[in-house]
């Protein structure tokens, strides 16, 4: 299991670097982890074969589609009215006396913007938190723990997953890094996956902020298969051949 973790966390690191970087050489990765070049060489036929690298002579390239997708701070404003029309018609799910989760991401950050319910919000997200800190309607829980800055900004760490295991909640609104029919929503992050998870298991209804850039993506972490996905709500460049491919999983979708 410790062998795992370290692999994991190593497949997440080299993904951030080519992420932030586009190439890097098997040498250069070496050093950056401080790893021999062999086990770089293992970890990045393993990306190749998830998809979110190619192997070049010498080291390794990010895909196009993952760099599209990588969540650097700089593209949280990329689709952005996709993202607000997302965020309107999740509006219509919250009501009064909702008790909600709202995840750390571009388009919950955005579902904040015009919360106007009398509404307890759970959320790790500080510009979410900072946002609702003058919204008189609304109760808010920040859950704390350390914040990362890398890839985004949220709290992670075992202290979210400790606060969220104590909470019930009526609905959680998640955002996540890509979504395919195969791998089901994923991420970049072990750790935000596990979050994630904690999210859905202490939700009563979940609903999935996630506009089409996102579709057809696959990052590093499953966190929801697609069988254990209620509800999709996406933006009108989806396909209506794949909204009914959606359905027919028995996946709610609304498209905005």
């Amino acid at each position: 299991m410790i062998i795992l973790r370290m692999k994991t966390k190593r497949l997440e690191e080299i993904t951030k670097l080519l992420g932030i970087h586009g190439s890097m050489g098997v040498a250069q990765l070496s050093e950056s982890l401080q790893v021999t070049e062999k086990t770089i060489r293992l970890d990045l036929a393993t990306l190749e074969k998830m998809g979110i690298v190619e192997r070049v002579h010498g080291g390794a390239i990010i895909k196009s589609s993952t760099n599209e997708i990588y969540p650097l701070p700089a593209k949280r404003h990329r689709n952005s009215k996709e993202k607000q029309a997302i965020a309107a018609a999740a509006l219509s799910y919250i009501n009064d006396g909702d008790i909600i989760i709202l995840d750390s991401g571009s388009t919950t950050l955005e579902l904040a913007k015009i919360l106007d319910k009398k509404v307890i919000v759970i959320t790790n997200d500080p510009f979410i938190s900072y946002l609702l800190i003058n919204n008189d309607k609304v109760t808010l829980l920040c859950t704390g723990g350390e914040l990362r800055r890398s890839a985004g900004f949220a709290y992670t760490g075992v202290d979210v997953i400790r606060m969220i295991s104590n909470y019930h909640v009526n609905k959680s609104f998640l955002a996540t890094t890509a979504f395919d029919m195969e791998h089901g929503m994923t991420v970049f992050s072990s750790m935000e996956g596990e979050i994630k998870q904690a999210f859905l298991s202490a939700s009563d209804q979940t609903y999935f902020l996630v506009d089409y850039s996102k579709f057809h993506q696959t990052a590093l972490y499953s966190f929801a298969k697609t069988a254990e996905v209620d509800h999709i709500i996406t933006d009108s460049r989806i396909p209506a051949k794949e909204v009914e491919l959606l359905k027919a999983s028995s996946i709610h979708t609304d498209v905005v």
